[in-house]
């Protein structure tokens, strides 16, 4: 597609250099920027295909032209060490995610993917204490889910923010949140793991997919939630808050929120200078009764990104071609630019730029890389694809980078940083060890079986989103025995067991 950040893909830095590396002559055909599915659905019902299509598409439709010959299989391709030099060097672990991400729900490979994750991306279930008011009122920063109890009733009684009023809320967030604000979501991994609203998850053996939602463990962190709630510790307004509000309260004057969640600082105006952001800290997972304490995970699924269509007259060198980009020196060139111009691997330039946290913190022992002047990403440019591409960076190449001014000579800051500065090293520090050992990855499942789960899919999200509402603020009592019952049986009425038994069964064969 046309980039708005390409000036030219033909008389492009990036596009000499590949043609170079790989002694190819690339043409270019443009497809339109708007309804640019349908321009390609167009083009595979007439058979005016190119030979390779460089753009993301849903899992379906690549499923839908694969198994419909208009690309071609890659498995043999896979199969073949030798035609994997630069795919084969990168670390198993990634290269198992990025071959899940490959492989449709027919067991074929139709699609090379971009892999380049970023640490705060992956763990935005963050949870903030207000260690001003833990200071203020002398107490102990909690660790477990009885402690963090006491502690919110402290809140709620001894006036941490010194108004003289009973207006604390404890616990607040947004329970309709997508990118951390749902506290409820993050509490409940005290009790079991719970990546986000009635996912399905691997048991303790990594083999069988299950659901956590109709778990007694999953039961009981609802107890405990009900319980803070009877306190009046856990705001009735998280689960009626919207954007707007939710942001409200967290800039309130004086601070009225003892804990919450949050995936970005952005929610408060100038976070760095922010008063009520600068009250608060990032804590670890609360152990619950049984020690369990973990951290939601949003695993990094490989992005598709191109496919070798069946028009296309030589399959070997478009693949070479593709296998290419996942050579480590391709993969940074396609997103920094020219080496030495717009970026540098160079100790000595390495040593003059700026501050990177991850680096003040150990999380990594050196800068990877700095990025000249301003780098290139936002600003018009023949430079690069500006990503579009497949490719594989692992984490340090987006997380341990800098920046330096060329123009200018280096000036040591005797400004402490801000905290936000040091918010996603922190988040890799203390909820990346929190994750479990066996993470379910994206399914992938065939057109027959995505027909049979659409529906339960739906259904039970929606179900359990209001019954953990209603379970915690009492509209349903969460002890009694029957009304649990009869909150499985609904599950179980709205299709759970297919979903699972097909899950299932789309794991196993992934997994083989």
């Amino acid at each position: 597609m046309p980039n708005q950040y390409v000036l030219d893909f033909k008389d492009n830095y990036f596009t000499k250099w590949l043609e170079q590396k790989n002694n190819v002559d690339l043409q270019f055909e443009l497809l339109p920027e708007t309804e640019t599915n349908t321009k390609i659905a167009l083009m595979v019902a007439g058979g005016d295909l190119p030979d390779i299509i460089n753009q993301g598409l849903s899992a379906a439709t690549i499923l839908d032209y694969g198994s419909k010959g208009a690309f071609i299989p890659l498995d043999k391709y896979f199969n073949n060490a030798a035609m994997l030099p630069n795919f084969n060097k990168i670390p198993q672990a990634d290269r198992n995610v990025m071959l899940q991400s490959m492989t449709s729900g027919d067991g074929h490979i139709y699609a090379f993917v971009s892999h380049s994750p970023e640490t705060g991306n992956m763990t935005y279930n963050t949870i903030y204490l207000n260690m001003a008011w833990i200071e203020k009122l002398g107490l102990k920063v909690p660790t477990t889910t009885d402690e963090l109890r006491q502690t919110l009733i402290a809140f709620r009684d001894r006036d941490p923010n010194g108004n003289g009023k009973k207006d604390e809320m404890g616990i607040g967030g947004r329970y309709t949140g997508t990118y951390g604000e749902n506290i409820i979501e993050t509490l409940i991994n005290s009790f079991i793991y719970y990546p986000n609203s009635s996912s399905l998850t691997l048991d303790s053996t990594g083999k069988k997919v299950i659901a956590p939602f109709t778990d007694p463990e999953f039961r009981a962190a609802l107890q405990y939630l009900n319980t803070l709630y009877k306190d009046g510790t856990l705001s009735a307004s998280l689960f009626t808050n919207n954007d707007q509000q939710y942001r409200a309260e967290l800039n309130n004057n004086p601070p009225v929120l003892g804990l919450l969640g949050s995936g970005s600082f952005s929610l408060w105006p100038a976070a760095a200078e922010n008063p009520n952001y600068n009250q608060l800290k990032l804590v670890p997972p609360f152990k619950g009764p049984k020690g369990v304490a973990w951290s939601p995970y949003r695993q990094y699924n490989s992005a598709p990104a191109a496919y070798i269509t069946y028009k296309s007259t030589k399959p070997d060198v478009a693949f070479r071609f593709l296998e290419s980009f996942y050579d480590l020196d391709t993969s940074l060139v396609s997103r920094f630019g020219e080496e030495n111009v717009d970026w540098s691997r160079s100790p000595e330039l390495i040593a003059t730029a700026g501050f990177n946290a991850y680096v003040d913190r150990g999380v990594y022992p050196s800068l990877a890389l700095v990025q000249t002047e301003t780098g290139i990403w936002g600003n018009p440019s023949n430079k690069f694809w500006r990503q579009t591409v497949p490719c594989y960076r692992e984490l340090k190449w987006m997380d341990a980078r800098s920046s330096v001014d060329r123009t200018k000579p280096p000036v040591a800051s005797t400004q402490p940083e801000p905290y936000t500065t040091y918010v996603n090293p922190i988040k890799a520090e203390i909820y990346i060890p929190a994750h479990p050992q066996y993470l379910l990855p994206q399914l992938k499942y065939t057109a027959a079986d995505s027909e049979k789960v659409m529906e339960p899919q739906t259904n039970v999200t929606g179900y359990v989103d209001l019954s953990v509402a209603e379970f915690v603020t009492g509209q349903r009592d969460i002890n009694n025995n029957a009304q649990w019952q009869a909150y499985l049986d609904e599950l179980n009425k709205m299709g759970l067991q297919t979903l699972l038994s097909t899950s299932q069964a789309t794991f196993d064969r992934a997994s083989k």
